[in-house]
């Protein structure tokens, strides 16, 4: 069974192109989940990783977030489109 995580507050919500994990108590890893183009980053997602990072700030249990990308690349930048 997985390690019960408690958090002051739950994570901000996210949408399928930004994944959450917890490979350790202490660790959040994000994972870019936009493999067809590259995982560049759409306006919405900027904001959802922004909620994210803020999170981490505030949450005493955390203490490393580490961001990576599905797929062969990690981020290709923004998404202009």
């Amino acid at each position: 069974m997985p390690p019960q995580h408690t958090f002051t507050k739950p994570p901000p919500p996210v949408s399928s192109n930004t994944l959450l994990s917890f490979p350790t108590p202490q660790i959040l890893l994000v994972t870019l989940n936009r493999p067809e183009s590259l995982n560049c980053i759409a306006a919405a997602q900027n904001w959802e990783l922004h909620a994210i990072w803020e999170w981490l700030d505030a949450e005493p249990s955390l203490r490393v977030g580490i961001i990576t990308g599905k797929g062969r690349a990690f981020c290709a930048g923004a998404d202009l489109k």
